[in-house]
């Protein structure tokens, strides 16, 4: 049998047990009926209690309409509005800025280590004067013409920022800046470089780079003029500065609650699937509790007498099992019809003997099932003692057990 069927059939007549009334629902008059049937009193139909009166009210008086009641507001609990980036470019326009900076090809570059003959000084000594005064004349090709020459001889930290410096007059902020890093990875200390660079990276829209090689050549060799170009760089400067930290907080902000989140979404994972887990191993407990100590032996006949797990071994046996246990799904009682069944009979009533149908015998004082002879060990099967000659399933008493005398008649039947 299955043992779901029989908890639900412990459940069903626990709710009768509780609730008087539904006996008396329509859908359950059959049972009702087969009970009475059987001798077993049915409860009296509880009264119901009495619903008070409506007020009337007095001679005269309008009965008072019912204000409608308004639904109390709830406001919505208020959604932290995420706070936005900041474009750090926006409102800074300085016109210095190149729109197309330059991209010449490397300039020559020299070598720091090469030792210059006597006549090769005396000839970069020229030329650098040379230079100097091409520059001051305004004749940037020429004296940058010059100071390549110088550098081919004999490069130094001081000719580089020189040669830069004529690379910035003539806005080329790149090559002003390669000359710097080269004069200062000779001597890190040099304040013309780092100013010339300072400028050149303006000129680029480099404003950290420029505001740190400004403060830096200031620092070792302050001068007025570069004093004014520091002013702007700095200025600019601190409000990209401000923006980017206000970026920064914003994207570290999200990424914390991002963090956060995929925390809490993970601990209640661990939560849900801990409850299932839980709500599982309840469901198994509770299914191992309401099953009956023989359901398992009825579903693989182990336990039963030979000949009984023998006919559970004939699929037409097996298949008329799987009607009732279908029956039974909608009807507990539905085995009842099969007590007498030649094939299913006995198997059922091996199955009350082994414990297997708890619960259902003799439906809680009803003095035996009348009729339903055979029955061994329910308590009254067979002769019900007062019901007359209705022994047995439609009036036929049933044959005794084999190896069994029959019963003596009674008085009455020898009448």
């Amino acid at each position: 049998m299955d043992h779901a069927a029989v908890a639900d059939l412990q459940k069903f007549v626990m709710l009768l047990k509780s609730d008087a009334s539904i006996w008396y629902l329509p859908e359950l008059s059959f049972f009702k009926e087969f009970v009475e049937s059987l001798g077993g009193k049915v409860p009296a139909m509880p009264e119901k209690p009495a619903e008070a009166a409506p007020k009337v009210p007095a001679s005269g008086e309008q009965p008072k309409e019912a204000e409608p009641v308004e639904p109390e507001s709830v406001e919505p609990e208020p959604v932290e509005e995420e706070e936005e980036e900041v474009d750090e470019m926006e409102g800074i326009d300085d016109p210095e800025v190149l729109a197309t900076p330059d991209d010449d090809p490397p300039p020559p570059m020299g070598d720091p280590t090469r030792e210059p003959s006597e006549s090769e000084m005396e000839n970069m000594s020229e030329l650098r004067q040379q230079a100097q005064e091409l520059a001051g004349s305004g004749d940037l090709e020429g004296s940058l013409a010059a100071w390549n020459k110088v550098v081919e001889i004999k490069p130094s930290a001081l000719i580089y920022a020189r040669r830069a410096d004529v690379f910035l007059k003539m806005k080329k902020p790149n090559a002003a800046i390669r000359d710097c890093t080269a004069a200062l990875e000779i001597n890190p200390d040099s304040a013309k470089a780092l100013k010339i660079r300072g400028k050149a990276h303006r000129y680029l829209g480099n404003w950290e780079e420029s505001a740190h090689d400004l403060s830096e050549g200031q620092r070792i060799d302050f001068d007025e003029d570069t004093l004014e170009v520091q002013k702007v760089v700095d200025e600019i400067w601190h409000k990209i500065r401000e923006r980017r930290l206000h970026n920064g907080a914003i994207r570290r902000d999200r990424a914390d609650r991002l963090e956060a989140k995929a925390r809490e979404e993970k601990l209640a994972a661990r939560r849900k699937a801990a409850a299932e887990a839980v709500a599982r191993e309840a469901e198994e407990e509770a299914a191992k509790a309401s099953a009956g100590p023989g359901a398992e032996n009825f579903a693989n006949g182990a336990n039963f007498p030979p000949e009984v797990a023998e006919k559970l071994k004939d699929p037409a046996v097996k298949a008329k099992l799987a009607t009732m246990m279908s029956e039974m799904q909608n009807n507990p009682m539905a085995a009842m019809q099969y007590l007498n069944d030649p094939e299913l009979g006995p198997i059922l009533k091996s199955f009350v003997g082994m414990g297997g149908m708890g619960g259902m015998g003799g439906m809680g004082g009803m003095g035996g099932m009348g009729g339903m002879g055979g029955m061994g060990g329910m308590g009254g099967m067979g002769d019900m003692g007062g019901t007359g000659d209705e022994g047995g399933a439609g009036g036929e008493q049933a044959a005794p057990p084999s190896g069994v005398p029959p019963p003596r008649a009674s008085v009455e039947e020898v009448d």
